[in-house]
């Protein structure tokens, strides 16, 4: 939910939740010049690939991380010669059924391939997961792995006999050091490593009021060209049969013709990298704004986008699907850091769907109901401004009518700004609730 104000803050209670990239796996490399040798132990299939996080993959003969440099020429071929890691050298790790997995590069969102046509050879251009795409994920009894490409039926190999920027192959029938990978999850994560989400807070909305250790009424924001007057009131703030529901009505109030509520956790829950998530349902009306969405604490030093502002979920109205942003310095208001989660057919918003944000100084990913649908890296938002997401933020539940999103993609104006008549009739017949089952925060243990 784009923003242009700055509003008065408290003082602040901040929780850190330092994440850092987390090794997963030793190398158990020859030195240079030897022949490699044999992982310890036999290959297994896994169970612990790491699905929906992103990783990086460090080559056991070099030491060095495999990238995906799309620099390098036509099909972007993989290679295991670099020293650091950004978006090249980190790689989502994808369901694709059947006890395979994907690799999909974080800078392109395009999959890994072991294309029969090129002998196997990997390459980073497909937008797609076919079966060239799909991987075998082992692991080693030495905490080293293994990929084996459908495609082949063999290893992917870092062979540098094969010259300087040896491209990698999935052409090898036993493992060796030349076939084993290290792994790190990027900014720590779920899926391996001996680590794991921990809950570290939570509203289960089980009372029968607002939670004041936890939220504030705010009543006193007007941005967006939006329609509602934000209250205190019962009527559009409620808490009850174990979840909170912020509702909009037609009322005229403080010269807007509808009421709805909006929460804020500022000054009381703040959290700096990890994970926020949420249990939702919302209702259907083009217009409707429902959000769950953070705001960085120095939003009242700094000003807005300069603090920084992470969408974790926005809806204007429309049953069959939801928005993801980003805003900051230089991508702010229509900002080109987005994207849109579609739902199977029947199953909209107007059900319980739970929505999350993990987020690490390397990257943002989102999910609805488990599914990754947008990874961000730290280098793909510094292309437009300035990373401001290493520093507390608070969480915002609101429930807006109208405004410029909503406009937007409606076009309407009339009755009022961004609601067509339709909308309002609807809430004038039938106040609309945006209704919360719980709100929690986890950090990685």
């Amino acid at each position: 939910m784009a923003l242009n104000f700055k509003k008065a803050m408290g003082s602040r209670w901040v929780l850190m939740m330092g994440v850092g990239s987390m090794l997963l796996g030793a190398p158990a490399c020859a030195p240079e010049g030897e022949s490699a040798p044999a992982p310890t132990g036999e290959a297994k299939q896994s169970v612990k690939a790491p699905i929906g996080q992103t990783i990086w993959l460090k080559s056991c003969l070099t030491g060095k991380f495999v990238s995906a440099d799309g620099n390098l020429g036509a099909n972007s071929p993989l290679v295991a010669d670099r020293a650091t890691t950004a978006g090249w050298e980190h790689f989502q790790v994808v369901d694709a059924g059947s006890g395979t997995i994907a690799l999909r590069v974080s800078e392109t969102q395009k999959y890994v391939s072991a294309d029969t046509n090129v002998a196997g050879r990997l390459v980073a251009d497909r937008t797609t997961i076919g079966d060239w795409e799909r991987f075998t994920w082992v692991e080693f009894a030495d905490g080293n792995i293994g990929l084996i490409a459908k495609s082949t039926g063999k290893y992917v190999s870092t062979d540098t006999n094969r010259g300087a920027n040896a491209p990698l192959y999935a052409d090898r029938t036993t493992a060796g050091c030349w076939e084993a990978f290290s792994i790190g999850i990027v900014g720590g994560g779920g899926g391996g490593g001996g680590g794991k989400w921990v809950q570290i807070w939570g509203d289960e909305f089980d009372g029968t009021a607002v939670n004041t250790a936890n939220w504030s009424y705010i009543t006193n924001v007007h941005v967006n060209n939006e329609q509602q007057q934000y209250t205190t009131s019962g009527n559009n703030v409620q808490v009850s049969n174990g979840t909170l529901k912020l509702i909009a009505r037609r009322e005229n109030n403080n010269g807007y013709p509808f009421t709805s509520g909006r929460l804020e956790t500022a000054g009381k829950k703040q959290f700096t990298h990890g994970a926020v998530e949420a249990r939702l349902k919302m209702p259907v009306g083009p217009g409707l704004w429902p959000a769950f969405w953070m705001l960085g604490h120095d939003i009242n030093s700094v000003g807005w986008p300069n603090c920084g502002e992470l969408d974790i979920m926005e809806n204007v109205g429309y049953g069959d699907w939801v928005s993801m942003a980003l805003h900051g310095p230089g991508y702010s208001g229509n900002t080109p850091i987005n994207g849109r989660y579609t739902f199977p057919a029947g199953n909209g918003i107007n059900n319980w769907h739970t929505y999350r944000v993990e987020y690490s100084p390397a990257e943002i990913k989102w999910f609805v109901d488990g599914n990754l649908y947008r990874t961000v890296t730290k280098a793909e938002v510094t292309r437009y401004g300035a990373w401001q997401y290493d520093k507390a933020q608070y969480i915002i539940l609101n429930l807006a009518v109208g405004g410029g999103y909503p406009a937007g993609v409606n076009g309407a104006t009339q009755p009022y700004y961004g609601v067509p008549q339709a909308t309002a009739d609807l809430i004038t017949r039938t106040p609309q609730v945006f209704e919360i089952d719980y709100v929690r925060a986890f950090q990685w243990q």
